[in-house]
């Protein structure tokens, strides 16, 4: 999902960042057999089986066809909760959940601080909020701060197994290596910003015009002001081409298609005649190589979705489920005060949202009771000592779920289960105390883990065909819209080409695991 603040920033940028090396030798040199395949995952911003097949069927995807035609497709794989990149890039980087890597989602109320936490989700809340704060979290604190220490990403894993790495327009790259950030003073002073500013990613990060490797310094590449600054699929793929030809290729590179994510939002989520568009980029990376098949004789290509898109109902004022008026009497403070000193604060992920009460007196069940009015509503969830109520608009009773317990599902997960198990649209095989997921594949563990993820909260989902509206966020009517819990939100699609390991789980948990072991 493109984000616009980072637009806004790199705008400020002027010729952009440079990365200090040493001069001479290569910047990539690995020490292990050459004769080892790379890894090169490239991460497409919404896709899904049902783009891919549209596309299949009218030959406009010959890349990906290619691909798949020489390897495996998975059709589903599992997105963490909320399902929004930021929050989904932390999983894949770190092998964890949201509980565990505790970046909760693209916004998140901080009570320390009394911050709401953006990284960028509408160019007005990007205001409001301020834009040095809404900088320095997604530039900065994002990937040093937020980012849990206490899990380690891919990159930090392979620098100590002697392999080298890369990221390319992802917004979460934590590794070993330091990469300094340089601002124009004017906007140093401006905004407030510190005289040097660093990040630290793996051997090579690439991130718009703010951090160019050097072999691109000075390179005619698509990043002007009309061109979101880098931050495009021809970008990605015009750095990544590069980079191949120069030797300059990591053991393990992810790369980052952002643009069908955009288009999705506006045209629907299946639209073939614009994702044809992502096909061409993904082919200029394999025409670094002399042929296709060379491509797959030095590399493993992993081509995967971040997430799904749901389909927005037409008209704007039934898609929208405006979450203040259902919440009156109680006060939500407007973006630009100070969050506390309303009695509720909402941090909005498009189709899902926390809430977290601010006035003592104000209960969980009583925000539920409000928003129960609302049929476009779909769940309502939060703890109660350690136990996970759970409630759905329309469907009668409760459902209380504990971690541990004599019910099983597909992932080896157990619970103890009390209530009308309709709730979270599950079969319960008596004979074999199994648990079969249909419409929220992981439900109960997606919803433990965004909860346990920060400070105490509540989620509020929509039902399909709606989003939820407060201040700043947007509402795209008529196009695909993600964010939730549904299986429209979280399930994705991805191909694995050049390789016979084959995935046994299949949610993005396991997948920095499995990109290890294709390297192996």
């Amino acid at each position: 999902m493109k984000k616009i603040i980072l637009y806004t920033l790199l705008a400020c940028m002027l010729l952009g960042c440079q990365q200090e090396r040493p001069e001479g030798a290569s910047l990539i040199q690995s020490t292990e057999d050459s004769q080892d395949k790379n890894v090169i995952v490239v991460v497409i911003d919404s896709m899904t089986e049902a783009v891919l097949n549209a596309g299949m069927e009218n030959n406009s995807l010959p890349a990906l066809s290619y691909l798949a035609d020489r390897g495996q497709v998975y059709h589903d794989i599992v997105a963490p909760f909320p399902s929004m990149s930021v929050a989904i890039e932390s999983t894949l980087m770190t092998g964890s959940s949201v509980g565990e890597h505790q970046v909760p989602g693209l916004v998140w109320y901080d009570p320390d601080g009394d911050v709401i936490v953006d990284y960028g989700s509408t160019l007005s809340k990007y205001w409001k909020l301020g834009i040095n704060d809404t900088l320095m979290n997604t530039l900065v604190h994002l990937n040093t701060n937020h980012l849990s220490p206490q899990v380690d990403t891919i990159y930090e894993e392979l620098k100590k197994n002697k392999k080298t790495s890369g990221s390319i327009n992802l917004l979460v790259y934590r590794g070993e290596k330091s990469h300094p950030i340089t601002v124009p003073g004017y906007m140093k002073t401006l905004l407030h910003l510190p005289d040097k500013m660093k990040t630290k990613g793996p051997d090579l990060l690439a991130f718009g015009q703010a951090v160019k490797p050097k072999k691109i310094q000075g390179e005619s590449l698509d990043d002007s002001i009309y061109q979101k600054f880098g931050l495009n699929d021809s970008y990605s793929s015009e750095v990544t081409a590069k980079l191949i030809k120069e030797n300059e290729q990591p053991d393990f590179l992810m790369v980052f298609f952002p643009d069908y994510d955009k288009d999705a939002h506006f045209n629907g989520p299946v639209s073939p005649e614009y994702f044809a568009k992502t096909d061409g980029y993904l082919q200029n990376i394999l025409n670094a190589y002399d042929s296709w098949d060379e491509a797959l004789e030095e590399n493993i290509f992993v081509i995967m979705g971040d997430h799904g898109q749901d389909q927005l109902k037409e008209k704007k004022e039934e898609v929208a489920i405006e979450l203040e008026p259902l919440l009156d009497p109680f006060h939500v403070a407007p973006l630009m005060d100070e969050p506390s000193s309303g009695d509720i604060v909402i941090a909005n992920n498009h189709r899902s949202a926390y809430l977290y009460t601010i006035t003592p007196d104000i209960q969980f069940f009583d925000v539920a009771s409000k928003l129960n009015q609302d049929k476009r509503i779909d769940h309502l969830a939060w703890l109660d000592e350690g136990e996970l109520v759970l409630y759905q608009v329309g469907t009668e009773g409760y459902l209380r779920i504990e971690e541990g317990g004599n019910w099983s599902d597909r992932y080896e997960q157990t619970w103890t289960l009390e209530g009308n198990e309709q709730i979270a649209d599950i079969q319960l095989d008596e004979s074999n105390q199994l648990i079969t997921y249909n419409d929220y594949p992981d439900i109960f563990h997606q919803l433990f883990e965004a909860l346990n993820s920060h400070s105490e909260t509540m989620i509020v989902t929509a039902k399909p065909g709606y989003t939820l509206k407060s201040e700043g966020a947007p509402v795209h009517n008529e196009g695909g819209e993600h964010g939730g819990l549904h299986k429209n939100d979280t399930i994705t699609s991805m191909i694995v080409s050049g390789s016979d390991h084959e995935l046994e789980d299949e949610r993005m948990e396991a997948l920095k695991d499995f990109f290890i072991q294709l390297l192996k």
